[in-house]
């Protein structure tokens, strides 16, 4: 059933889209998420970079959820339409998850599509490494709706997370480039990480009483059993919390309710909102605390320590899976219940630092000063067609330089090559330079 109404929606789709095809392709750099309403951290970044250095592409932004409502479905077919238009005249496009459009409809051969994943590192199985599994999809539903095709390039936070998203997207390896996403210019960024630590503090000052922050940050639950757990769960940890010592955020979830809960001189005292995120709450957090959420690789950034509150692992391990050993490989302390989580922030206990180092560089390596500045130079080489693949997995190293030090290192070089050397041919480097700059 699934696969006729895939072969409806794809050939109705698809004869729109052939019209659509017919328009000239712009100068332009689209957009599209449907992971929420408003451009992430990610796509910020990116819109920004693209806008103030490379002004001549028109840049398009179409931010939608998909609605749980059946009449929110219906409606949502106009936002696939002006996905459409944005497919057929724009010279790169930027995802940060599955989009279907991208992948089933047959676009120009000049079409680039980067996937920037929405995720920090590779911890819990997602796409195609869960098919037919419970939290994935069925195998029929992906075959039919050609689940993460048409990628020109797939981002990824290390080298590390290759292997694992190569499986998730079904995409080879040679796809990938480990080069990091913009976030991570976010996370490392001391004068923008100041800048949010003012507005929390100004909406929340009580976090600036001269305790210790704990940041709670778990990931979603499926089911209501699983809910109610989590519940339980968060309020053990708030009531075991010494707020002689320290005070307490709890960010729920975005999937969840998306509110953060401020206690600091006892349980009952709380604070709510839904003002800021999980990585934000980063900027004022001296420990965080999590469960089988990528905030891991985010805290890793900040150099902050981690504790995993594992209330529900026997059974959330076995449902879920993992890419990597959950009990071995996480540079963070363990405990089952709040207590635990508790003595190990009171002693001042954290994970080995050489083993903090270790994971940090294999899963979130920041090669660049500016991952930004690295994403707008590759986008803008493909709008161009002259990416020559020196970001992509197996190609790029821990030494690569960024581009105009490669250039200034070749200057120095021929500088104190010989001109009379007749190793040199003068005609020949002449004619190549004349090929660089008509690149250019």
């Amino acid at each position: 059933m699934i696969g006729v109404f895939a072969k409806i929606f794809g050939a109705v789709m698809g004869f729109f889209y052939s019209f659509y095809k017919r328009r000239k392709t712009e100068d332009k750099i689209a957009f599209i998420s449907r992971q929420s309403e408003t451009p992430s951290t990610d796509f910020r970044y990116l819109i920004n970079e693209i806008k103030t250095n490379y002004p001549q592409y028109k840049v398009t932004v179409l931010c939608k959820m998909i609605p749980s409502s059946f009449g929110g479905k219906i409606k949502y077919l106009g936002e696939m339409f002006r996905q459409m238009k944005a497919f057929a005249t724009s010279k790169v496009v930027v995802l940060d998850g599955y989009c279907v459009l991208a992948s089933m409809l047959r676009h120009k051969k000049d079409l680039k599509i980067i996937q920037i994943w929405h995720a920090l590192g590779a911890f819990k199985k997602f796409g195609r490494s869960v098919l037919d599994k419970e939290g994935g999809k069925s195998s029929k539903t992906a075959k039919a709706f050609k689940m993460h095709k048409n990628y020109s390039l797939i981002s990824a936070s290390g080298d590390a997370c290759v292997p694992f998203f190569s499986e998730a997207f079904g995409q080879p390896e040679s796809r990938f480039i480990p080069i990091g996403i913009p976030r991570m210019d976010y996370l490392t960024d001391k004068e923008e990480n100041a800048r949010v630590r003012g507005n929390i503090l100004l909406k929340y000052p009580q976090l600036d009483n001269g305790r210790k922050n704990i940041l709670y940050a778990p990931t979603f639950r499926d089911t209501d059993e699983d809910r109610a757990a989590l519940a339980a769960a968060t309020k053990e940890l708030i009531n075991k919390a010494n707020y002689s010592d320290f005070n307490l955020i709890v960010k729920h979830h975005v999937v969840d309710s998306n509110k953060e809960q401020i206690y600091t001189d006892s349980r009952m005292n709380m604070a709510e909102g839904e003002n800021f995120t999980a990585m934000d709450f980063m900027c004022v957090a001296d420990y965080v605390v999590t469960d089988y959420s990528s905030v891991i690789y985010e805290a890793l950034l900040k150099d902050l320590p981690i504790y995993i509150y594992c209330f529900d692992s026997d059974k959330y391990i076995d449902e879920r899976g993992f890419y990597i050993d959950f009990w071995t490989d996480l540079p963070a302390l363990y405990s089952k219940n709040a207590k635990g989580i508790c003595d190990f922030i009171a002693s001042g206990m954290r994970a080995n630092s050489e083993k903090e180092e270790k994971f940090k560089k294999a899963y979130v390596n920041k090669r660049f000063d500016s991952i930004t500045a690295e994403y707008g130079k590759l986008i803008d080489e493909l709008a161009r067609g002259v990416y020559d693949g020196r970001y992509n997995y197996g190609v790029i190293s821990d030494d690569v330089q960024p581009q105009e030090e490669q250039e200034s290192a070749a200057d120095d070089h021929n500088a104190q090559e010989s001109p009379d050397d007749p190793a040199v041919n003068t005609e020949t480097a002449v004619n190549e330079e004349e090929t660089e700059n008509e690149q250019d």
